[in-house]
């Protein structure tokens, strides 16, 4: 699917108004989510946006898929020394002040560009990149449901074929492929510096309490120590807790969704903690409204834990190992602004999009919990984009 054009300079005229604003002449962009976003093609790139006018795009491969996917011209990119040749060529003024991505920018090509490029300064764009993906347009939010639509087909077909005996790789993998078939497209993109992140995981039992390298609540184990997160190849067992977390991808806009499943039974101690993972996520849901702070709302819903609940060391994690966050923005990327954590400083506006994942964590027990990608809309609340049933699945 195509980005519609309309959709690509709204885009495009949101960031030249930050350029405008903080005087900037022009953005160098090079990371595949913010060139796809401003420029509708995944071809590797390099999208110049000048201050005023139209941007240009430089393809290194492939030039002619570039052309056929964007609105904007398209010329062959041989070379970083050549982008200076290239803006005049196109009749774009040389910037004085030039905007780059700070914060994924490999430090190789910052000095490269810092030779090809005299005597000008160079300013961090990053944040208000990200603050603009932020809030997703009518469009985008469109997308994310069509994404929503592939989860409750891989949940409905795990019940089909949950057993014991099975692996959580085995298990994972039988799911994957589900997903693949309604439409999953395979890729995660993360934007944190040395993320790696699977299509999700299957975690049960115990191994779903380990703490990991992953900032993340729940981890698993892993296959092996070279990749020491995610489904293990432990067998699953009658009457254990599986946490299902998933993303799904679809046109490149991800949803995360997780479900909790188990064979045969639960213990009713963890069944009691999933009554209060699902209050805590409808008070989560109920306190995102357009104009609050998001860190507020991580204090809020953390002090309602505290005083209300018997679980405040199981919140997010276990004793020391929990982690500062219960909401993580996500579209083209899977750890977008705004996070619900710790300090966060983003005001919450509509059409910001927030995967919530209030999750209890029991050292030798298992793990309860539950996610739901939302989109803030209005005074009641964010409004659920995920629509699969929220309780428990005992399967028999």
């Amino acid at each position: 699917m195509k980005v519609p054009v309309s959709e690509l300079q709204q885009r495009v005229n949101n960031l030249q108004e930050n350029l405008q604003r903080k005087e900037i002449d022009g953005a160098l962009l090079v990371q595949r989510a913010d060139t796809f976003y401003y420029s509708g093609t995944a071809q590797n790139i390099h999208i110049y946006i000048p201050q005023v006018g139209e941007p240009l795009v430089m393809a290194y491969r492939d030039v002619a898929r570039a052309e056929e996917e964007t609105a904007w011209n398209v010329i062959p990119l041989l070379g970083l020394s050549k982008i200076p040749g290239y803006l005049k060529e196109a009749g774009l003024p040389l910037p004085q002040v030039l905007g780059l991505e700070f914060d994924v920018l490999p430090v190789s090509n910052y000095e490269r560009y810092r030779r090809a490029f005299k005597e000008i300064s160079f300013v961090d764009v990053s944040a208000f990149i990200r603050l603009q993906r932020a809030t997703k347009s009518a469009w985008e939010i469109a997308r994310l449901e069509e994404t929503a639509l592939v989860f409750p087909q891989v949940l409905a077909y795990a019940q089909e074929i949950l057993r014991p005996g099975l692996t959580e790789v085995e298990f994972d993998s039988h799911l994957e492929q589900k997903a693949r078939a309604a439409g999953h497209e395979g890729y995660s993109r993360v934007r944190g510096f040395g993320s790696e992140f699977h299509f999700g995981a299957v975690f049960s039992g115990s191994r779903a309490t380990l703490s990991g390298c992953f900032d993340g609540p729940i981890v698993g184990r892993g296959a092996s120590i070279a990749f020491p997160q995610g489904p293990s190849k432990a067998v699953i067992q009658a009457g254990e807790s599986i946490i299902l977390d998933f993303i799904t991808v679809v046109n490149g806009y991800q949803t995360d969704q997780t479900r909790v499943i188990a064979y045969g039974n639960m213990s009713t101690e963890l069944l009691a903690a999933h009554e209060t993972v699902l209050e805590v996520e409808e008070r989560l849901r109920k306190a995102m409204t357009p104009g609050r702070i998001a860190g507020e709302i991580y204090d809020e819903i953390m002090t309602w834990v505290r005083e209300n609940t018997p679980y405040e060391q199981n919140f997010m994690g276990f004793g020391q190992t929990r982690v500062a966050f219960i909401g993580h923005g996500i579209g083209l990327e899977l750890d977008e602004l705004p996070t619900i954590s710790r300090g966060a400083k983003e005001v919450l506006v509509s059409g910001m999009v927030v995967a919530i994942e209030p999750k209890f964590v029991f050292p030798g027990l298992g793990a309860v919990g539950i996610e739901d990608t939302v989109v803030v809309e209005g005074a009641e609340g964010a409004r659920f984009l995920t629509l699969s049933p929220r309780e428990p699945i005992i399967v028999r």
